[in-house]
């Protein structure tokens, strides 16, 4: 309900808008935090990896939660990762997982290790995301982190694992040799360490083998051993006084061609790199403290050509990003408190749109989220409360609550670009002759659209504070006070007056003009709000309709009369009725709690502004009505199977005389096949592949001169 939350930003849980304060840094990009989960209990791990096939990017993580679990989050394609896969549980002390095609059958595989259990295993992908366990070692003491990479050279991936011996004093680093068959080698490399908490295998020396690097925790000691051939490797210091080592990682910090080090020491609280200035020699560069420190990896975050460095730790609630200067000069920025706790810190394009997101998983808050970089393809959208379709340019606009601004989605592309910032918490919009108007607070403001040019400001004493709005065909503009009333304000002069203020619905929220009567339609936020009619020439307000929902925040009306309604009552629900109010359906729900609708009669979508769901549905809708030319029905369309896994069989049960086309269109109304064919004979048949599409709803549209046909299709 706006009236409720338009002022409080607690009601929103999931997304957070954080915008990043640079100051005098170069370069700068904001990142926009999506939660994947917040139950999964003491999270101490996490990887990024494609695990079903399917080209997007999904997230294994490991924690304490159920006596130790490994799961995944699956990708829709969309980065909705709402299915959770388990894969184990009761694995004490599991503390790493990576994903990889270990046995080399072209699917991803898990490798992870469990410090209380001791043990190294491994699932195998039988390419249907069904596992079976195996061990690499089930004796090998404190195992805490692995690595996966092929240390001899042989065409196999091998296992690495550092030991994090808890009690004893001989606690291990060492890899295992794959067979090729899966069969695991012990070979030990050092009984240095009593705890060390991190391996990595890289080439240091640039002799085209790999190295290994390691860390103790208690020692403080940071060593790299050099692959020397054979499978033996001659041990090197790099730094004995590194209070508390925890995590080193290899990385081209400096852009010379060569590799530097990333470590983080939680116990001094320290993050630093060291630079390779050849065989043996690295320099440190402290980077300054750091709570807890326990992650510190490398990316180009804002691409720019250059190495940024992206961390977290224990004793902070923030991701930290060093920006740098292009002469490895680091500014440290923090991001918006998202964690606590943060074990585990990813960069990693997420989106698959070229910039480079964060995935971060936080032990003591219990939370797996990522981090949208807004470099390319950025998402402004913060509560979106109303959007209003501008015909002139093809492009949405849509009040943002929490973005204290208006912003601009292109209908094709639906690339989000910022059409007016700074103007506070507005909620009901639309467009009239070449204007934009907006309700903000007791203020009516109008914007051109070319220009962006604020042409018209008018404060409107409230009860509460302006919302949803409409204008006639005379010139006038229509605007809800939640409080009960409804103002009407003439364009020409911005003279207004009050023509309701009473019989409107507890919490009045929006309203739409019914030119075929002359009448304003309008719904509350109430149980069983009714749809109200305001008559404009006498004012009187009745009844168009009881409803068996209520909890309305948005209504709209398509060329036809046809009124569509958005109730939060769950799931969140769209509801059309006919003009007459004779009879109604639900024509989509699952809505997070969506707000003041827009029926874009140009291409028949219906735009639903999702408030605690920051985005908007585009719902391609077939449009009925009395004298309608375009008849629409959903016969004779026979569609084989139905929900399928992509591959579907059109079969048409009767003649049709004419060329045809058939065009599907996803959820968003993407067309995404188009085609035509000549006119078609009985028991016709046509074949789609959309297996490579992500799944969901789709609707299939066929149209033979003056009728349109179409059928709703469901990817599983």
């Amino acid at each position: 309900m706006k009236t409720k939350m338009t002022f409080n930003k607690l009601q929103i849980l999931t997304i957070t808008l954080l915008v990043l304060l640079f100051g005098t840094v170069q370069g700068q990009t904001d990142f926009r935090q999506f939660e994947i989960n917040n139950q999964f209990t003491d999270g101490c791990d996490a990887f990024v990896e494609d695990i079903n096939g399917n080209g997007h990017k999904d997230i294994i993580a490991v924690a304490g939660v159920n006596g130790g679990e490994i799961a995944w989050w699956e990708n829709d394609g969309e980065q909705n990762f709402e299915t959770k896969h388990i894969i184990i549980q009761n694995l004490d002390g599991v503390r790493s997982v990576r994903a990889i095609d270990l046995d080399g059958d072209e699917d991803m595989d898990i490798v992870a290790a469990a410090w209380i259990e001791n043990d190294i295993l491994w699932w195998e992908n039988d390419g249907s995301q069904n596992w079976t366990k195996h061990a690499v070692d089930t004796n090998f003491i404190g195992a805490h982190t692995v690595d996966i990479k092929d240390m001899n050279g042989d065409g196999h991936l091998d296992v690495l694992c550092s030991g994090f011996d808890f009690y004893g004093k001989e606690g291990e680093i060492a890899w295992w040799k794959n067979d090729g068959s899966q069969n695991f080698t012990k070979m030990l490399i050092s009984e240095r360490f009593q705890q060390s908490p991190f391996i990595y295998g890289e080439d240091m020396d640039g002799d085209d083998d790999l190295d290994i690097i390691a860390c103790g925790e208690l020692t403080n000691e940071l060593f790299w051993w050099e692959n020397t051939g054979n499978d033996e490797y001659t041990e090197h210091i790099i730094d004995e006084n590194f209070n508390g080592a925890h995590t080193v990682i290899a990385r081209d910090v400096d852009g010379d061609n060569d590799m530097d080090i990333l470590g983080a020491a939680c116990l001094g609280s320290r993050m630093v790199w060291w630079e390779n200035n050849g065989y043996n020699d690295f320099e440190k560069h402290d980077l300054g403290a750091f709570a807890g420190a326990l992650w510190l990896d490398a990316a180009d975050m804002d691409l720019d050509g250059d190495v940024d460095l992206v961390g977290g730790g224990m004793g902070t609630s923030r991701i930290a990003v060093w920006y740098n200067d292009g002469n490895s000069n680091f500014t440290k920025i923090f991001l918006n408190d998202i964690f606590s706790s943060l074990f585990c810190v990813i960069p990693t394009d997420l989106d698959q749109d070229t910039d480079i997101d964060i995935v971060g998983i936080g032990y003591n808050s219990n939370k797996i989220a990522w981090a949208m970089n807004q470099m390319i393809n950025p998402d402004y959208l913060d509560a979106p409360e109303s959007v209003a379709f501008d015909h002139t340019n093809d492009r949405y606009l849509i009040s943002c609550i929490d973005a204290n601004a208006i912003v601009a989605m292109d209908k094709t592309t639906f690339a989000q670009e910022i059409f007016i910032d700074d103007i506070y918490h507005p909620t009901g919009n639309c467009v009239c002759d070449g204007v934009l108007y907006v309700a903000t607070g007791e203020t009516l403001k109008g914007f051109d659209l070319e220009t962006k040019e604020e042409v018209l400001s008018i404060e409107i004493p409230c009860i509460q504070h302006l919302d949803g709005m409409t204008t006639d065909d005379q010139g006038n503009l229509y605007v809800i006070d939640t409080g009960g009333k409804i103002h009407k304000v003439e364009l020409s002069t911005g003279n207004h007056t009050c023509i309701v203020d009473s019989g409107l619905t507890q919490w009045i929220q929006d309203c739409i003009f019914d030119p075929a009567n002359n009448r304003l339609l309008s719904v509350g936020w109430a149980a069983g709000a009714p749809v109200q009619a305001i008559n404009l020439q006498t004012y009187q307000v009745t009844t168009a309709t009881t409803t068996p929902f209520g909890y309305y925040d948005g209504i709209t009306i398509d060329q036809y009369g046809n009124v569509y309604l958005a109730s939060h009552q769950s799931p969140g629900k769209i509801i059309r009725y006919d003009a007459d109010f004779g009879a109604y359906e639900i024509i989509s729900q699952g809505h997070s709690e969506p707000a003041g609708l827009d029926f874009n009669k140009y291409s028949n979508i219906l735009a639903v502004p999702n408030y605690s769901g920051d985005n908007v549905d585009f719902i391609p809708v077939q449009t009925i009505g009395i004298g309608n030319d375009s008849k629409s029905t959903e016969v004779p369309l026979n569609i084989y199977p139905n929900p399928s896994n992509g591959i579907f069989m059109l079969k048409l049960d009767v003649p049709m005389q004419n060329a045809i086309e058939i065009s599907i269109s996803n959820s968003a109304g993407q067309e995404v096949i188009h085609q035509k064919h000549p006119k078609c004979e009985t028991n016709s048949i046509y074949n789609f592949d959309l297996s490579s599409y992500p799944k969901g709803i789709y609707y299939l549209n066929l149209q033979n001169c003056d009728e349109q046909h179409f059928k709703k299709i469901i990817i599983k």
